[in-house]
């Protein structure tokens, strides 16, 4: 990324390395939509993720931590189904609780963690979006994916209908 690329090329002149300050700073995810629902089946909160690149890492930390939550509860929870994958789910998944629209420029060489996201889309835990912007001859950008999803309602349904989080 571009962080990586200005580190790349930081050399030093004449024996003399300039000094390369760093600091960390509280991130945006301490307030995250964690919380199971009464029967601890899903989320009260659906997330919507967007993320292109390398900028998808943080994202699937969240959605990775937040599923891990749900298998803990529902192994803890033995009156309820341990199995995650047999939550009944529409076939449009509009139920989803984590929707990832990732975007990059092509499929073949930039989509990082495809593998992941597949699986967790097959097994229901994930509804994945997509968009790359090279692979054809007209650019496709995730702003437009998200437009055309649902015939053009999924934003309304995500935040108005399901009370979700972006």
């Amino acid at each position: 990324g571009l962080c990586s690329t200005f580190l790349s090329k930081q050399v030093p002149h004449d024996d003399y390395c300039p000094p390369l300050r760093l600091w960390i700073k509280p991130g945006s995810f301490t307030k995250l939509p964690l919380d199971l629902s009464s029967d601890q089946s899903c989320f009260k909160t659906p997330i919507l993720c967007i993320g292109a690149g390398t900028g998808i890492a943080p994202l699937r930390s969240l959605i990775l931590e937040r599923e891990a939550r749900r298998t803990l509860v529902l192994r803890e929870n033995t009156s309820a189904v341990t199995d995650t994958t047999s939550r009944a789910t529409p076939n449009n998944g509009d139920d989803r609780d984590n929707v990832l629209v990732f975007g990059c420029r092509k499929a073949q060489s930039d989509f990082y963690y495809k593998d992941e996201w597949e699986s967790l889309s097959e097994t229901k835990q994930l509804r994945l979006l997509t968009a790359f912007s090279r692979d054809q001859w007209h650019k496709i950008y995730v702003q437009q994916v998200i437009g055309k999803a649902d015939d053009g309602l999924f934003i309304a349904n995500h935040l108005l209908n399901r009370g979700g989080a972006i």
